[in-house]
């Protein structure tokens, strides 16, 4: 009982209504763009495409099919909330991509632009499922699996399997042009969903190694309104004392933290990096 409560929670509820919309959303761009152009997709859902095409099965059922034996591979590499949840999303993809086809119209224009909108809707509908704590099951169960098994890359796992089904459904589809765009849909939807985990802000992350750390911190915290974290250091080449200096800026302020920097220590040595996000005092906080 207790268990049922915990997942009763305002906080669990928003959860699986944003990942049943996500699923809505990637059902869409599935059934509307990717579908009817015949554009292949990897994993499971490329494979469902293909067998739909040569026998008119249908996706959804498909797709359950062989997510089961998926999901009980993975069930104890999976933590419990995930396994929920994944669960969730398979069941209720599967019911979506098969009840929503009487209802929606299929694209019938040029294939580029499917292929540039099936890779938008359907990242759109990844991102939230992504966001609220599920998956969509499939392959990257394998792919998890395999790496705690062989120690092989996940992405390497995933980039191999979705390959060779990419290529086989050309083949079958006798379109090899299609490849190209199962590729533009799947570069798409990947980036969306980047999007819209990590945000369009893309901050910056500078590492600068001084021997001024008072004066560069003081015109850091200054003039950019940042924090910066003091580590101890030793130039090896040199053998004299070092400080390094950890601070990250958003990305518009980049330019302005290396003209303080040129200010402050022309002779300091900076790495400036992109990150995905930020979180702590003047930027995002943890939950957001």
């Amino acid at each position: 009982m207790k268990a049922v409560k915990a997942y009763l929670t305002p906080q669990h509820v928003l959860q699986y209504l944003v990942m049943l919309l996500g699923v809505l959303v990637y059902a869409v761009g599935l059934l509307v763009f990717v579908k009817p152009m015949h554009i292949p997709m990897g994993g499971v859902a490329g494979v469902t495409l293909v067998l739909n095409y040569l026998w008119a099965l249908p996706i959804g059922i498909l797709n359950l099919l062989f997510n089961i034996p998926l999901l009980a591979l993975g069930y104890k590499t999976m933590g419990r909330e995930f396994f929920i949840k994944t669960v969730f999303v398979v069941a209720v993809s599967s019911v979506l991509l098969d009840a929503l086809v009487p209802f929606i119209p299929a694209y019938s224009g040029e294939i580029m632009l499917a292929a540039l909108y099936g890779g938008i809707v359907m990242g759109v509908g990844f991102g939230l499922v992504f966001r609220a704590g599920g998956t969509t099951g499939g392959t990257d169960i394998v792919a998890k699996y395999v790496n705690k098994k062989r120690d092989i890359q996940v992405g390497t796992i995933n980039f191999s399997i979705n390959a060779v089904v990419i290529a086989l459904s050309a083949l079958i589809y006798k379109n090899l042009d299609s490849a190209l765009y199962a590729i533009i849909t799947s570069y798409l939807s990947g980036a969306v969903v980047d999007k819209m985990i990590y945000g369009l802000d893309v901050q910056r992350s500078a590492m600068i190694v001084t021997s001024k750390p008072e004066e560069v911190s003081r015109a850091i915290m200054t003039t950019l309104k940042h924090g910066v974290t003091a580590m101890p250091a030793k130039g090896m080449y040199t053998g004299e004392d070092r400080t390094v200096l950890l601070c990250a800026v958003r990305r518009h302020e980049a330019g302005l933290l290396k003209q303080v920097l040129r200010t402050s220590d022309e002779g300091a040595f900076m790495l400036l990096s992109s990150v995905g996000e930020v979180f702590g005092k003047s930027f995002k906080q943890l939950g957001e």
